[in-house]
């Protein structure tokens, strides 16, 4: 297990970024390069847009379309055929965020505020979340989430996850009127698509 604990998104970014670069194993997965670290755990305590290394190095349309279109929309993105948000709000009927407030409301350190991501009737034919679910604690007034992610695009989107989990986090956190404590995600697999090499002064090749 590798864990990285950071105030901010981009440090956590960064550092994730530069261990599957210089530790990482090189797999081929459906013909396509890349590196990959297992069993990393990431904790960021202050989420935030405001951050230098995001505003410097990451892809500022790619951090609006997670947040509003695939966390906060409710139509379908890419070839998915689902988003996120219709997850989170219209999972075959049910608003997985309204429950989830719901039930902290009545325990509110109750151990079962989770949202699942994944539908066993469709994905395995389909596109697979890369995020299997989110699960809420609230602890000394402060709602701790925690993503768990089968796979994760550090090259790529992480900030992104990040800071599209922080507006959800926000979201329950407004409606239980408490604050909004930690943001942190448990990936199976994290890795770096070799077209993503070469950030953050790392090698651009295998």
């Amino acid at each position: 297990m590798h864990v990285i604990d950071e105030q901010k998104v981009g440090a956590a970014w960064k550092m994730a970024y530069q261990l599957v670069m210089n530790e990482g194993s090189a797999v081929k997965d459906d013909g396509v390069n890349l590196l990959e670290v297992l069993d990393l755990f990431i904790v960021v305590h202050n989420v935030s847009r405001d951050d230098e290394i995001l505003q410097k190095d990451a892809d500022q349309k790619l951090i609006d379309w997670m947040v509003d279109d695939n966390f906060g929309g409710n139509l379908p993105v890419l070839n998915w055929g689902y988003s996120y948000g219709m997850r989170f709000r219209d999972f075959h009927g049910v608003n997985q965020v309204d429950k989830i407030v719901s039930r902290i409301q009545n325990n509110p350190e109750c151990k079962s505020a989770t949202i699942s991501l994944m539908d066993p009737t469709t994905d395995f034919a389909g596109h697979m979340p890369c995020i299997i679910g989110l699960d809420f604690k609230l602890r000394n007034n402060k709602l701790h989430v925690t993503g768990y992610f089968r796979s994760q695009d550090i090259g790529k989107k992480v900030y992104a996850d990040f800071l599209a989990i922080s507006k959800i986090q926000h979201e329950v956190a407004s409606k239980l009127k408490s604050a909004a404590g930690d943001v942190k995600i448990l990936i199976s697999s994290a890795h770096i698509y070799e077209q993503d090499f070469g950030k953050f002064g790392t090698r651009a090749s295998l």
